[in-house]
């Protein structure tokens, strides 16, 4: 297949690592065979995917469309992952989990929702390829939907392709581990089963009819209360939006203020954060977010992200004169001061009589059915030793080694990962990703051989550390998504993704940039929105694949 086109040229780190890494994909490009065989050729496997949140869903998806025999474990009581609302929130507001006082059990809740959240991307963009996002499906008509429209387009989704049939719902899956040729249970596989060829089959085990918010394991349940399987393959989509991540700083365990993490937030409760000075750690999505919404009820908000410094260029791109009086910026924290209320940033000013320091600061990439790793809760400990190969190790938020980012090279294409890279458009890709792993278990896709996948997988960690790229940065996309969006659609013998969506996404972050505090609204009257082209492209794939539309009416969408 064609090579997809460089992205512009930039200065920065993240853009050099990105085209190194899209050099790497070219090369790769040569070495996969990407010729399809005929389906009575193609091999049915038994397919363990973890999670049924968006990720899972899409698996579930491809899977089956492919053939094989699928089998969803989903932890909660509904399908929808981090989409599914949930009021709760955890015991310990910095994600510890400690163990409550009536039960022994342990407080976790897996969504990190807040209540008036709304997509950051229009709907159109965010839609499965398969199942267009051009109407509502939940009564929420605005092109940058609450949490609980996105919801029911999933559980349309779901019910469009006939996928509830084959999650299981409040099953936990407690271990996972790959099986060699001298298991016994290995001698349960099919009469002629190529382990050099599918990589190992893997062991599934996991408990029914459990609660979410309980943190169980192996030894915290008795033997009879768990089950295990045994799986030709695993696709893994429980997601990474539930385990906070927060830095350390000195005196931190003795601040005097209230802190949390985003996760916890649901809404600006008057008693939390009324007539208060409230620091807000994180200038992504959710920082942005909570810190204006936290702004009409607080006496103070500010701000804060690492590297952050007041300039003409700043000012410009924050459009700092739309945010409401009682929000400011500031540079990232460096200190909490342990008998004050008070807080010292990166420019060196201190800030007094602080009350709350919200961390929004991200969640740490976990797998705790693998047993392999333990991460601490600034996520930035090295991974435990692993006893197993095939299971890529964690560092920092980075799976590795990994084959674009989803086949671990010891083990594909029996273990995949769907939905591991970020600043991307999710749905979509999930379904790309999901499609390749589809094709690639039946056969009907051949990936390179293990030596080059992981020759591969180690130059692009090698070019991450020769960038100075931290090691949570290996999986951000942004830009580059769509050459690997394409690039992947190649392989599965299809073409790319149509031009619009590109076009969409950059036109949003334009948007976003010039007016933070107003990107979703609809422009005014007389006015279109700017990507006005895409919209129109939008509908009429959606209505070429025999969907409803919405009309394009600014005010009723």
């Amino acid at each position: 297949p064609p090579t997809p086109p460089p992205s512009a040229a930039r200065t920065s780190t993240h853009a050099r690592r990105r085209r190194g890494a899209a050099s790497f994909a070219c090369m790769a490009q040569t070495d996969a065979k990407q010729d399809l065989v005929n389906h009575g050729d193609r091999r049915a496997a038994r397919v363990a995917v973890i999670g049924a949140g968006a990720a899972g869903l899409a698996a579930a998806r491809e899977l089956k469309k492919e053939g094989h025999a699928v089998v969803v474990f989903e932890q909660s009581s509904e399908v929808g992952g981090v989409w599914v609302y949930d009021e709760r929130v955890e015991t310990d507001k910095l994600g510890n989990h400690h163990e409550s006082e009536s039960d022994g059990t342990k407080n976790k809740v897996h969504s990190s929702v807040y209540a008036s959240v709304r997509t950051n991307l229009p709907r159109e963009v965010m839609g499965y390829a398969s199942f267009p996002f051009t109407r509502s499906f939940g009564g929420d008509k605005r092109r940058f939907c609450g949490h609980e429209e996105v919801r029911a387009y999933l559980d349309a989704y779901a019910d469009f392709h006939d996928l509830r049939t084959l999650v299981r719902t409040k099953t936990k899956v407690l271990k996972c581990e790959p099986l060699s040729p001298t298991d016994a249970d290995y001698l349960k596989a099919p009469p002629g089963y190529d382990h050099k060829r599918w990589g190992p089959r893997w062991g599934v085990t996991f408990a029914e009819n459990t609660d979410d918010t309980e943190t169980l394991s192996p030894g915290t349940l008795n033997p009879k209360a768990t089950t295990t399987s045994i799986f030709d393959a695993v696709v893994v989509c429980n997601g990474h939006y539930s385990t906070p991540r927060v830095p350390n700083y000195p005196h931190q365990e003795t601040w005097p203020g209230l802190q949390m993490h985003s996760h916890d937030y649901r809404r600006p409760e008057h008693n939390l954060f009324g007539g208060k000075k409230v620091v807000v750690l994180g200038n992504g999505a959710s920082g942005e977010d909570l810190s204006l919404e936290i702004a009409g009820v607080a006496r103070e908000v500010i701000l804060a992200a690492r590297g952050w410094a007041e300039s003409a260029e700043t000012t410009r791109e924050t459009a700092k004169n739309t945010y409401p009086r009682t929000l400011k910026r500031s540079g990232g924290i460096t200190k909490l001061h342990p008998t004050e209320h008070s807080v010292t940033f990166e420019n060196g000013v201190e800030e007094t009589d602080v009350d709350v320091v919200i961390y929004a600061t991200g969640y740490a990439v976990t797998f705790p059915f693998f047993l392999a790793h333990e991460e601490g809760r600034d996520g930035a400990l090295v991974e435990a030793p692993k006893p197993e190969k095939e299971i890529p190790s964690v560092r920092d938020n980075r799976v590795a080694p990994l084959w674009e980012h989803v086949f671990p090279p010891h083990s594909a294409p029996s273990l995949s990962f769907v939905g591991l890279p970020w600043k991307v458009v999710p749905f979509p890709q999930f379904e790309v990703q999901s499609r390749w792993i589809a094709l690639a278990l039946s056969g009907a896709v051949a990936l390179p051989g293990r030596d080059k996948m992981l020759r591969f997988a180690e130059a692009q960690i090698h070019l991450d550390e020769t960038n100075d790229a931290q090691p949570r940065h290996h999986h951000r996309m942004g830009d580059a998504q769509f050459g690997y969006n394409d690039r992947l659609l190649n392989w599965c013998g299809e073409p790319g993704m149509a031009a619009w969506r590109a076009e969409m996404y950059r036109e949003t972050g334009t948007r976003k940039r010039k007016v933070p505090t107003a990107y979703r609204d609809p422009p005014g009257v007389g006015e279109k929105w700017g990507d006005e082209t895409a919209r129109v492209a939008a509908r009429t794939e959606a209505a070429d694949l025999g969907f409803v539309n919405e009309p394009l009416d600014d005010e009723a969408f």
